[in-house]
C-alpha cells in the first residue's frame, strides 16, 4: 500500500512541466489528448471501488500516483501539500484550483477526476434502479444548481425563464442545440463556479471534452452541439 508520496515514486522521463507553455500549446485541444478514464487499467487499488467523494487522504494520494504513472505526468508540476485533502475536498476543487496547484498537469487531472465522477454517479443510479434512477435522472431538472456543465447546459435549455435566449433546441426530438449568446452562457457558468475569468473559449473546450465521454456528440457547426447517448434528463416525456 502506498505510505506517502512523494517525487520519487513516480516514473522518471516523464511529461515535462513547462509553466511558460499554456495547455493547448503542449497538447493541442483536451480531446486530441485527453484519454477516457478505464477502470479496468487500474486493477485492484482501493480508491478505484470507492467514489471520490468519500476518498480517504490515502485515496487521493493513490489516485495521483495512479495518474502521474498512467498518463506520465511530471510529479515535479505538483504541489503535494495542496492535495493533503480528503476526496470531499478534492471534489470540491475547482478547474482554477487544480491549476494552481498542479501547473500544467491541474487541468488534466481535474478533467480525469470529473469523468471518475461521472462514472461513478452512472454506476449509482443503475444500481438503485425504479424510482430512484429517475430520481438520479431528474435531479437538478427544475434547477441550475447542478455542479457539471453540460447538467448546467442542459437544465438551461429546459428552464426557459432563466435561458433568456442564450441557447435555443434546433431539434429537439434529436437533442441538438445552438448556443446563441456565447458570452452571456459563459458569464453565467464563471458565476455559477465563482470564476470572474471564464469565457466562451474555456467553457466551449470543456463542452468537447465530452465528446470523449458519449455525454456529447460531434456536430459540424460552430456553436451548435447534440446531447449523446451518456447524456439524460433532457428527452421530452423521459426522466
Amino acid at each position: 500500500m502506498l505510505d506517502s508520496v512523494t517525487h520519487s515514486t513516480f516514473l522518471p522521463n516523464t511529461m515535462i512541466c513547462e509553466p511558460l507553455m499554456s495547455w493547448t500549446e503542449l497538447f493541442g485541444t483536451i480531446e486530441d489528448y485527453y484519454p477516457t478514464f478505464d477502470h479496468q487499467t487500474v486493477g485492484d487499488s482501493c480508491w478505484t471501488s470507492i467514489h471520490p467523494e468519500y476518498w480517504s487522504k490515502h485515496n487521493v494520494c493513490e489516485w495521483l500516483q495512479f495518474c502521474c504513472d498512467q498518463y506520465k505526468l511530471d510529479a515535479n508540476c505538483i504541489s503535494f501539500s495542496h492535495f493533503n485533502i480528503n476526496g470531499l475536498q478534492l471534489c470540491s476543487m475547482t478547474q482554477e484550483e487544480f491549476t494552481d496547484a498542479a501547473g500544467i498537469c491541474g487541468e488534466y487531472l481535474y478533467f480525469i477526476l470529473q469523468n471518475i465522477r461521472i462514472h461513478d454517479n452512472d454506476k449509482a443510479c443503475l444500481r438503485t434502479g425504479g424510482t430512484k434512477n429517475q430520481e438520479c435522472h431528474s435531479h437538478g431538472r427544475t434547477s441550475l444548481q447542478s455542479s457539471h456543465l453540460w447538467e448546467f447546459v442542459r437544465d438551461l435549455l429546459l428552464s426557459p425563464e432563466e435561458n433568456c435566449g442564450i441557447l435555443d433546441w434546433e431539434d429537439r426530438e434529436q437533442g441538438i442545440f445552438r448556443v446563441v449568446k456565447s458570452e452571456a452562457l459563459a458569464k453565467m457558468w464563471g458565476q455559477r463556479k465563482r470564476n470572474d475569468r471564464m469565457t466562451y473559449e474555456k467553457l466551449s473546450r470543456a463542452l468537447r471534452y465530452y465528446y470523449k465521454t458519449g455525454i456529447l456528440e460531434r456536430i459540424d457547426r460552430r456553436l451548435v452541439y447534440k446531447f449523446g447517448k451518456n447524456a439524460h434528463g433532457w428527452q421530452e416525456n423521459k426522466l
